[in-house]
């Protein structure tokens, strides 16, 4: 199964903003339509709707963060109908080649809430580390690029 990623824009938003994880993973992330305000509200954000034979199946935002200046993936969200399926191992690795392809994209990170096992190991997998730092109730990983 292909995914691909497209920019949020070419999609309905009221379909984004019907993606939702499980229950037990709501604390664990923000909902699609406070993604999608912060998309709108943040020049920096770029989203996108992760497709699965032309149907939307999650969500995916980065951005330079201004304050550190370094590029964050700020979510990855597959649809809990759609979870189990392997989409948000094959999303987070389109989103980590299209960050390739961003020049001044250094060093990748991504704060993850501890209990959100399932997240920790995907990224883990990635070549994800923590740093030893916190966000919030969040540890910050990184994945270390190398230089270009």
């Amino acid at each position: 199964m292909t995914i691909t990623l497209l920019p949020v824009d070419a999609v309905d938003p009221d379909t984004i903003r019907k993606l939702d994880v499980h229950e037990n993973q709501m604390d664990f992330i923000a909902s699609n339509a406070e993604s999608l305000e912060e998309l709108a509200e943040r020049p920096e954000c770029v989203g996108f709707a992760v497709m699965v034979e032309g149907a939307p199946v999650g969500f995916a935002m980065y951005a330079l963060d201004p304050d550190d200046g370094n590029h964050w993936i700020y979510r990855l969200m597959i649809d809990a109908r759609h979870q189990g399926k392997g989409y948000g191992a094959k999303a987070l690795a389109a989103l980590l080649e299209h960050m390739a392809g961003i020049p001044e994209c250094g060093d990748i990170y991504l704060g993850v809430y501890p209990e959100n096992t399932r997240a920790h190991a995907l990224y883990h997998r990635f070549g994800f580390r923590e740093t030893g730092m916190m966000l919030g109730e969040e540890k910050v990983m990184r994945l270390d690029r190398p230089s270009k």
